[in-house]
């Protein structure tokens, strides 16, 4: 099968994070198993025009803001010189609509997660409105068309934005359990608290700093350790020192994936207060890692962690119940192995090679589906 993907992204960009993690992991898998697949996206300072990662061939065509209106010229330019079985919408920011523009060949759409009013958080309000309004009209644009998604939560709001629910499969995000895992030899640190990923107003990190703070003040002396980048650190940063915490929690920038396998075995609980998430890869990661889980109840995260099981669901955005939370699995051993032994049987649930399977599968709906155009 000749499997053409758009996304914005690739792995080697600045701003990379988990869809693209998925992206390598399930269609890097699909490579090996004979099928040819290119990816379109955008360019960026540094980054070959052509490239080629796993098998998978990148074409860094696109500009960054003018991506989705670039794609169809792009995609025409591609097919007069190779021959594509399928075209996949990999949606985690603007939609494509693919369908729309190019209706010779099957599409499929893959959703991470929908922003909704959450992009608000992201962005300034006019390019936020404008992103809100491509989403709403992503109901029409692929209601006929085969959709995958990663979580329940996401599934749940695509049907609510005029999907088919006969149309869409879910595959969850998956974790490499044989890289992911505890260490015998690593003795966690009592005091440490862990958030990895992007540092994006929507991550809702402020609400961890403010917890912290809370914390200090109950004398529950704990540390954070923030691992990742983006254009909210300074902001965050300024808010530590603000909150008088700034001794106690580290910014440590984009690290290497040993290092952050590092930093799961060894902090006692991962913390992850996103306003919203597609489905939280980094809850699978530590508990792959014998870390319990704390993590906002809010769409993507109820999926990705088992409350009581997993992880501690705290009540949306309440501080109060993240303290409480933090406080129970730092100070009760017994529930937290618990959590951590339910965490690792949980996470070793999940098999990237599984999920490619799956893929496989849907992809050759995808091809074979007769409801492939807008209606």
């Amino acid at each position: 099968m000749n499997i053409l993907i758009l996304n914005w992204r690739d792995r080697d960009h600045p701003q990379a994070g988990g869809a693209e993690v998925h992206l390598y992991e399930i269609f890097g898998r699909l490579v090996k198993k004979g099928h040819q697949v290119i990816l379109l996206t955008t360019r960026f300072k540094g980054g070959a025009e052509i490239d080629n990662h796993d098998g998978i061939q990148v074409l860094r065509w696109g500009r960054t803001f003018f991506f989705n209106w670039e794609a169809p010229l792009l995609i025409r330019r591609l097919l007069k010189r190779t021959p594509i079985d399928c075209i996949i919408d990999d949606v985690n920011k603007i939609p494509f609509f693919t369908p729309l523009w190019i209706k010779k060949k099957p599409s499929g759409v893959l959703f991470h997660h929908l922003f909704g009013k959450t992009i608000y958080e992201l962005t300034a309000w006019p390019f936020g409105f404008y992103i809100e309004i491509m989403e709403a009209l992503c109901g029409r644009v692929y209601r006929a068309v085969q959709c995958c998604t990663v979580s329940s939560s996401t599934a749940f709001e695509l049907v609510a934005k005029g999907f088919d629910e006969r149309n869409i499969t879910i595959i969850e995000n998956s974790v490499d359990t044989g890289r992911y895992t505890p260490e015998a030899q690593v003795v966690k640190e009592p005091d440490l608290l862990l958030y990895t990923g992007r540092l994006k107003r929507y991550k809702n990190l402020e609400l961890l700093l403010a917890a912290l703070r809370d914390l200090q003040t109950k004398g529950k002396k704990l540390r954070l350790a923030i691992a990742g980048a983006g254009d909210d650190e300074e902001r965050l940063k300024k808010l530590s020192a603000d909150l008088g915490i700034a001794a106690s929690v580290s910014f440590l920038g984009f690290v290497d994936e040993q290092t952050k396998i590092d930093l799961y075995r060894r902090s006692i609980a991962f913390v992850n207060p996103s306003l919203k998430e597609g489905w939280g890869i980094t809850s699978i990661e530590a508990n792959a890692c014998g870390t319990a889980v704390i993590a906002n109840n809010v769409p993507g995260l109820r999926d990705s962690v088992r409350d009581g099981v997993s992880g501690i669901l705290f009540k949306e955005n309440d501080r109060a119940d993240l303290v409480a939370a933090i406080i129970r699995i730092t100070a009760d051993a017994p529930f937290r192995t618990k959590l951590e032994n339910g965490g690792l049987a949980w996470a070793q649930s999940f098999s990237w090679e599984q999920s490619a399977q799956r893929m496989e599968q849907w992809l050759k709906k995808v091809t074979t589906a007769s409801g492939t155009r807008p209606a």
